[in-house]
């Protein structure tokens, strides 16, 4: 397997307080991975680090078979092969279409393919009919729908997802759980979640890590870490005591 990712040693401080610490990670391509941890133990700013959004200190990255400068120029090349879906994604005045096609037309995507791949994406996602519809009056699960449509219309080798079904019902939450493993199995799309539901972790993820404190506290195999985690304080999170 192809290695997406690799940090060495990567820092991230804001002020006195370091909020990562990772000594070692290699994320490879093609597999669903599922950062779990407490609040506060700096998911999201690993999750902001390795999609180039956030600056680490100190440290080496490697994103895409590229060790990272910084370079405005590369920076672009390869944010523009990843897509990020938050928790309350944000939705632009206009059209499901609008928002959608908005990554696509910063590409300087031709509009006809524009059309095919904004209509290809919502009808993956069950949002098709609500194409003309206008994006900020949708529900919750509707954005969320949406927003990965919109992820998926540029094509990303990797889609990041941060407590993607946190704040929707439960019945959007289990629609939202099926198509993430659809792109994964069919488009090969790497993905990478945080999520706090346990469930969703076991269901959906192949590879687990689990942080605390900034430092990844154990990875490995879904399976493993959940049926026999080596550190007691894994154990004591997964039986909900932390």
């Amino acid at each position: 397997m192809t290695a997406l990712f690799r940090l060495f040693n990567v820092t991230k401080n804001y002020g006195d307080r370091q909020v990562l610490n990772v000594e070692h990670l290699e994320i490879e391509a093609g597999h669903i991975y599922g950062i779990l941890g407490p609040n506060g133990s700096g998911k999201t700013t690993l999750l902001r680090v390795i999609s180039l959004l956030t600056l680490n200190d100190t440290g080496k990255l490697e994103v895409l078979g590229e060790h990272i400068h910084w370079a405005p120029t590369q920076l672009l090349r390869l944010r523009r092969q990843m897509a990020m879906v938050t928790q309350s994604s944000y939705m632009f005045e206009g059209s499901v279409f609008y928002n959608v096609a908005y990554g696509l037309k910063t590409r300087k995507t031709p509009e006809p393919e524009v059309k095919v791949k904004v209509q290809e994406s919502l009808e993956l996602l069950g949002m098709l009919d609500f194409i003309n519809y206008p994006a900020r009056k949708l529900s919750g699960g509707e954005k969320q729908k949406v927003a990965i449509a919109r992820a998926l219309a540029v094509n990303p080798k990797v889609l990041f997802l941060d407590e993607p079904t946190s704040n929707i019902d439960p019945s959007s939450s289990i629609e939202i759980e099926s198509y993430i493993k659809y792109i994964n199995e069919e488009k090969a799309t790497t993905i990478i979640l945080i999520t706090h539901k346990l469930f969703q972790a076991r269901k959906l993820a192949k590879q687990m890590f689990l942080m605390w404190d900034g430092h990844i506290l154990e990875q490995g195999p879904t399976r493993d870490l959940f049926h026999d985690p080596r550190d007691p304080r894994t154990r004591k999170f997964l039986k909900g005591e932390y």
